[in-house]
């Protein structure tokens, strides 16, 4: 595909300075990275990054995806970040390893296999397990409507809350700035990114990056850039476990339309697509709260899955706004108008791969190329081009990105 433009930083300054707007899992690692590097970072966020996707992650940590660079990147994090959190950023993430199996029906099960068999050439070590392999594991669920499944030993998940907050403590105590403040506008000069407009007046730096999921087409647009970016309603039930049930494994389950992982606190996440995209105008017209109908069939789904949980108390939920792409893939890097570049258009993918991705923007940003060369057919060039990112084998709707 074609270069992407040159976004070369103005010399001559003793420090860069790089703007980041959103202050969630993202942005936060970003700004970190960004600060471990020797710029000086400044993040821009009103909600100081809870306002948005993070805190209503479902928090999955897992290798499995369906392209190798986003399974490198996912890899990096578990056993760079996640797994040594403590030492290396400091604080707690509260990641807890109960091991991730991804469940497919018949009509995923070819797919399933042809990823794993990627995967392991990549050297990440997802194994296949029979439906019966897979009770022995795991003897808390049902193997209904299950073809085939992988599985990895060391994933699970993290508390997207306590990520987030340790890594903005990381990133001040290295010099780094959380605002609390509110972007509007992005600033250009002589068809350059040249700062934000917040409600205190107009803040300059050498380079912006926005972190700021399903609302980042708003501010693009103030520059030009029209992004294909379109929010859409996810909803996420949290279940009361039953006592005799200590835990269970983290699971995407194609093949029952769901995820689902345990928590902290006795509870299991599920989380589930509505059958037809909920599509928003507006992502701020989420009500934040998930429908009852949604709450029921989330219970029934869960119940064919854990047997133990069929009757499993509702304890809460939540809703957000997730930030789609045409091809479910993010949207990283130099955007086309210099001086702005983008780390958005998750589509859900987000939480798992951030610790190595904010390490990639960081390093994109200052010196002008990522680490992985392949993340360059990332950008937003690619819906120009029509070069869109496609798995070789490719999911359901439920499938990991």
């Amino acid at each position: 595909m074609p270069a992407c433009p040159e976004q070369t930083i103005p010399k001559g300054r003793a420090m860069v300075d790089v703007i980041v707007v959103g202050a969630g899992v993202v942005g936060s690692s970003i700004a970190f990275h960004l600060a471990e590097s020797g710029a000086n970072a400044v993040v821009l966020d009103p909600e100081r990054g809870f306002g948005g996707q993070t805190p209503r992650s479902g928090g999955i940590v897992r290798d499995h995806h369906a392209t190798t660079v986003e399974a490198d990147l996912a890899r990096e994090s578990l056993t760079e970040y996640y797994e040594p959190w403590a030492t290396r950023i400091g604080g707690a993430c509260g990641f807890t390893r109960t091991g991730f199996a991804y469940l497919a029906d018949e009509g995923d099960a070819e797919a399933l296999r042809a990823n794993v068999a990627m995967l392991q050439e990549h050297g990440v070590p997802d194994v296949l397990l029979t439906p019966d392999e897979l009770a022995e594991l795991e003897p808390a669920i049902s193997t209904e409507a299950i073809s085939v499944a992988s599985y990895e030993e060391r994933s699970g998940y993290a508390d997207p809350a306590a990520t987030t907050i340790s890594l903005q403590q990381a990133a001040r105590r290295r010099g780094a700035r959380f605002e609390r403040l509110r972007v509007s506008a992005l600033v250009e000069e002589s068809g350059r990114v040249v700062g934000v407009r917040t409600q205190n007046g107009v803040r300059r730096a050498d380079a912006v990056v926005l972190a700021t999921g399903a609302w980042t087409p708003r501010l693009t647009a103030t520059v030009g850039l029209e992004l294909p970016i379109r929010p859409a309603r996810i909803q996420v039930m949290l279940y009361e476990r039953p006592y005799e049930l200590t835990t269970h494994l983290t699971m995407t389950d194609v093949a029952n339309d769901i995820y689902l992982r345990p928590t902290a606190d006795r509870c299991t996440l599920v989380g589930r697509h509505a059958p037809e995209r909920e599509w928003l105008d507006d992502p701020d017209a989420d009500s934040g709260e998930p429908d009852t109908a949604f709450v029921a069939e989330g219970l029934a789904r869960l119940g064919r899955r854990i047997p133990a949980m069929a009757e499993a108390p509702y304890r809460l939920g939540r809703t957000c706004a997730l930030d789609i792409t045409p091809d479910g893939r993010p949207i990283l890097g130099p955007s086309e108008v210099p001086g702005l570049h983008l780390a958005v258009g998750w589509s859900g993918s987000g939480f798992g791969k951030a610790p190595a991705v904010g390490a990639e923007l960081a390093r994109w940003i200052l010196t002008g190329a990522p680490k992985r060369p392949e993340l360059t057919a990332f950008t937003d060039r690619r819906f120009a081009t029509g070069s869109l990112i496609r798995g070789d084998h490719e999911y359901g709707a439920t499938g990991p990105h």
